[in-house]
């Protein structure tokens, strides 16, 4: 799925949050997060400039790619092509509308601290370095591998999308609807803490749907010959692996201080290089 459009909300929606908080700073002297005591003057700017120059880079690194062909001549994995054309059940505007959604539900949905504070805007960061991270290396990938789509020789006799006919592995639409989900899922678990019954039973109810919901999407790539079974398998990893990395990346370097011991009642203790699950009995 090569899709420009998913680079408008990728580049501009976290602009414009971007520029809502600094406001917010200005407004109401809060402070941008900074763990390291030992860190030099300025470690707070230079960590921002490296959050949203990573986003703003990876976005466009996926936008150029998206308008590449692919590299060889020969695909890397191969693919017999002789599917029909079908329409799609899934168009690619649901594919960074899940991606704005995202964003805008872990900045907004109630955390550990409340609501709208220092830790949904690195949630904010966090959700869209996933979506950007996923983007550029999907992108990347497709251009890499150049598999032929299953309708792939139907494509050329209608002479319908032949830009996307060698883009079949990875699923781009796994891929950001499998970051969507597992981001999601990681924020419930992990900013919910609380152990009633209720709330266990809403977030287990919130990750079956959620996975239900990517999963589905999936099926249709599949049913659609949009796409092999290994291709929406690819996609789906790398999506949950791209959330996982920068989840854990916004909660091993961007928590403050006082944060760095999780209360008991966490069951997700992650950095960028390692995850643990405690299961409390």
């Amino acid at each position: 799925m090569a899709n420009s459009r998913i680079l408008i909300p990728i580049l501009i929606i976290p602009m414009v949050c971007y520029g809502c908080y600094g406001c917010y700073v200005r407004v109401s002297g809060a402070q941008v997060p900074n763990n390291n005591e030992n860190a030099p003057e300025g470690y707070g700017w230079q960590r921002e400039a490296f959050d949203w120059g990573l986003i703003l880079g990876m976005a466009t690194g996926g936008f150029i790619s998206s308008k590449a062909e692919p590299f060889f001549e020969k695909p890397l994995i191969n693919g017999p092509g002789d599917k029909e054309y079908r329409d799609e059940q899934v168009p690619d505007p649901w594919v960074w509308g899940a991606s704005i959604a995202t964003v805008g539900l872990v900045a907004l949905l109630p955390n550990q601290d409340g609501w709208l504070s220092d830790r949904s805007y690195r949630h904010l960061k966090g959700a869209a370095q996933a979506a950007a991270a996923g983007f550029f290396i999907k992108e990347f990938t497709k251009d890499l591998v150049g598999r032929p789509r299953p309708d792939y020789y139907d494509r050329l006799e209608l002479g319908i999308e032949l830009d996307e006919a060698r883009k079949s592995w990875p699923s781009g639409h796994a891929t950001h609807f499998f970051t969507a989900a597992t981001y999601l899922s990681l924020f419930t678990w992990d900013e919910w803490r609380s152990d009633e019954p209720l709330t266990l039973a809403a977030k287990s109810g919130i990750t079956a749907l959620l996975a239900a919901g990517a999963g589905w999407v999936c099926w249709t790539r599949v049913a659609d010959n949009r796409h092999y079974p290994g291709d929406v398998a690819a996609g789906a990893v790398l999506g949950a692996g791209t959330a996982l990395f920068f989840y854990s990346w916004q909660n091993w370097w961007g928590k403050p201080k006082e944060d760095e011991n999780p209360i008991p009642s966490s069951i997700i203790e992650a950095t960028p290089f390692l995850l643990g699950i405690r299961f409390n009995f």
